[in-house]
């Protein structure tokens, strides 16, 4: 729970600048490119888009464009990062924003067709709850694309523990096995270029 707070409160004081990082262009314009192809392939009229973690809203300025008739929601637990994505979407594209966590949607069941999450995972708290939720607010059949960091390998299994986050990063048959427990049964898998393999897009469906 303490690493969560101090996330929070460090994307909080991010939240004015976050969209001029260099970050942007490297990692995540081609990360949220990637996981809206890999979860538009398996629903391409997904008419109900939830982004957990959302941050300042840029994948959802993005999904607009591949979903056009699609509600757009996005939440993120860092209040200064909603208020500034409630600022800078687009004009045109119909999103909303929330203040909330994984673990505590604040959504009935069954009221997305899709979740998207990137980059995000691995500041959850609780993650098999976060999951748990995601599977109840998800209509069945409809689909999670998660992108976040693997420990594909020894000697990035070892980085990630020096930096503070073994634990919360897991090896992919650790996180398909999370999936499962939950509800979700993971149908695709795609790898991100330049990234040493490290990052990856799961696509799970719910049962």
């Amino acid at each position: 729970m303490a690493h969560r707070h101090r996330d929070v409160e460090r994307f909080g004081r991010w939240a004015s600048t976050y969209d001029r990082s260099r970050l942007q262009k490297i990692v995540f314009e081609p990360v949220h490119r990637a996981t809206l192809e890999a979860a538009s392939h398996e629903a391409p009229r997904a008419g109900r888009v939830l982004d957990v973690g959302c941050g300042t809203g840029q994948l959802l300025g993005r999904a607009a464009a591949v979903f056009p008739d699609a509600d757009l929601v996005g939440v993120d637990p860092a209040a200064q990062m909603v208020r500034q994505a409630e600022a800078s979407v687009p004009a045109g594209v119909r999103a909303r924003f929330a203040v909330a966590t994984a673990e505590d949607l604040p959504f009935a069941d069954a009221s997305f067709d899709m979740v998207v999450s990137t980059m995000s995972f691995h500041h959850w708290s609780d993650q098999p709850a976060g999951l748990g939720e995601v599977r109840r607010v998800l209509a069945p059949g409809g689909v999670m694309a998660l992108t976040d960091g693997l420990a594909v390998g020894r000697l990035l299994r070892w980085a990630f523990r020096a930096v503070g986050v073994h634990g919360r990063i897991h090896t992919p048959a650790e996180l398909d096995a999370m999936l499962r427990a939950q509800g979700l049964a993971t149908v695709g898998r795609g790898v991100l270029p330049r990234m040493g393999g490290a990052v990856q897009v799961v696509v799970s469906r719910a049962a």
